[in-house]
C-alpha cells in the first residue's frame, strides 16, 4: 500500500542526486556562473568566524588540487558591497587558487540542503554531490586533500 513515506522517499533520493548545475550563483559583478565538477564548493559568510578561519586552508586546498578541480568560495546571502568590503579589509584570505562567488538568492538551501555555514559540498566530474560536510575542517592537510581527490576525481 502506498503512503506518504513510500511516495516521499524516492522523491528525496532523487532530489539528493540533483546535479550541481541547479543553482543561481553569480560572480561579484552579478554574472551567472555555472559550477562544474569536479569541484569543492564552500559556503561561507563574512559574519561567520569559523568560515573566516578556514578560508586560508581552502586556498591551500585549491593550490594542491590545481587544475584537477575547482574550489569555489560561495558567499551565502550577502551582497557584493559587503563581500568586497570584507575582501578589501582581509585580502590575505583570498588568492588565485579559489573562485569567489555569491549566492545572494540562497539557492544553496534548495540545491544542497544547507543548514548553516560553513558547509562544504564535494562535486564529482559528473556534477553529482558526493558528500556534504558541515562545519570546519583542515582543508589543506594532505590526508584531507587525498580523500577529496578520491571522492571527486573518479
Amino acid at each position: 500500500m502506498f503512503n506518504r513515506r513510500t511516495i516521499l522517499l524516492p522523491f528525496l533520493i532523487w532530489l539528493s542526486t540533483l546535479e550541481a548545475y541547479a543553482n543561481s550563483f553569480t560572480d561579484l559583478k552579478d554574472q551567472s556562473i555555472e559550477v562544474r565538477g569536479p569541484a569543492v564548493i564552500n559556503f561561507w559568510a563574512t559574519w561567520c568566524a569559523p568560515c573566516i578561519k578556514e578560508l586560508p586552508d581552502l586556498e591551500i586546498l585549491g593550490r594542491k588540487l590545481g587544475k584537477d578541480a575547482t574550489v569555489y568560495l560561495v558567499n551565502f546571502g550577502e551582497n557584493t558591497e559587503t563581500i568586497e568590503a570584507f575582501r578589501n579589509k582581509k585580502p590575505e584570505l583570498f588568492g588565485d587558487n579559489t573562485v569567489l562567488l555569491k549566492d545572494t538568492k540562497m539557492s544553496g538551501l534548495r540545491s544542497y540542503g544547507l543548514r548553516g555555514v560553513p558547509t562544504t559540498v564535494l562535486i564529482n566530474g559528473s556534477g553529482k554531490t558526493v558528500e556534504t560536510i558541515q562545519g570546519m575542517k583542515d582543508w589543506g592537510a594532505t590526508d584531507t586533500v587525498d580523500k577529496i581527490r578520491e571522492k571527486i576525481l573518479q
